[in-house]
């Protein structure tokens, strides 16, 4: 009799460890299957045939479309993500809360609606790759605010949300993008300007003295990715980050406050808040009027 319930315990044990593991399974592989769902949807994206990445086209033209057709779409999501999540954060009013959250998945719904969603970068790869990784990124913002309860305080709803497995890698493809246009206006600018370079290369720490030496296209890349390796997503531009260094430096203020380095400026300017929207816009004539850049609203008007 004994031996039979131990059976029985070893049994119950084991089905509950099984159980335990496919739900563990099933919640780690969520984030996957929403951006797999994205990228099944449009598999005819990737199916055609494409340049190799360096011999990509890469034009103005491209450039424009890109950014009139799906970056800009996304950047107005982002914004409005950034500011209603910080809303959230100290709001007291539980059926306000509910309604933030329905909003915002219908906002990234919408937006989703608004990319192109039609292969018109196939000459141009890493925008190719930067449409594909906005879609995925809406797809999961989306599914992030329709997890979470809304019956907790507004601080907890948006630190519940700002943690989310779902909002964490909408956050990583979005600023995946980022890089990835960046990067191709980096590859524009060397193809009209051969003091630019087409990439960055490895990443390293900067120097002032190296920073000064970049044109602005390649210190804007540099920015992107430091962005993306350190999951800054928040409402301004990679440029806007620039000026505001290249301010600090030509100012005297790095060398007050004994910066050493790029990265240094990078840590103490986001962890203060210090960057605000429209930042390049604030210093555009006074330190880039002769740069190369592409005519692109976000970095002329």
């Amino acid at each position: 009799m004994s031996s039979r319930n131990s059976r029985t315990q070893m049994l119950y044990t084991l089905g509950f460890l099984f159980f335990l593991i496919s739900a563990f399974a099933a919640f780690f592989t969520g984030v996957k299957v929403g951006a797999d769902k994205t990228e099944a949807k449009y598999a005819h994206l990737t199916a055609e045939e494409t340049t190799e990445e360096f011999s990509g086209s890469y034009q103005q033209q491209d450039l424009v479309t890109f950014y009139h057709n799906v970056f800009l779409p996304y950047r107005e999501f982002k914004l409005h993500w950034n500011e209603e999540v910080d809303k959230l954060s100290r709001s007291t009013d539980s059926r306000e809360n509910a309604a933030t959250l329905k909003n915002l998945g219908i906002l990234a719904d919408k937006q989703y609606e608004k990319v192109t969603q039609d292969s018109i970068f196939s000459g141009s790869p890493l925008l190719h790759e930067a449409q594909l990784n906005i879609l995925k990124s809406l797809t999961l913002f989306s599914q992030a605010s329709g997890k979470i309860s809304a019956g907790a305080s507004g601080t907890e709803i948006a630190k519940q949300l700002n943690s989310d497995k779902f909002t964490v890698s909408a956050a990583k493809f979005g600023l995946l993008a980022q890089k990835n246009f960046y990067d191709s206006m980096l590859k524009w600018g060397s193809k009209v300007n051969t003091k630019i370079p087409a990439q960055l290369g490895e990443l390293k720490t900067l120097s002032f003295v190296q920073w000064k030496k970049m044109p602005l296209l390649q210190k804007n890349a540099t920015i992107s990715d430091i962005m993306l390796n350190r999951s800054i997503f928040a409402g301004y531009d990679p440029q806007d980050i620039t000026a505001k260094i290249d301010d600090m430096i030509y100012s005297g203020t790095a060398s007050s406050l004994s910066l050493k380095d790029i990265q240094s400026c990078v840590n103490l300017l986001t962890s203060t808040d210090a960057v605000q929207e429209a930042d390049y816009m604030k210093w555009r004539e006074q330190y880039y009027a002769k740069e190369t850049v592409p005519q692109l609203p976000f970095l002329n008007e």
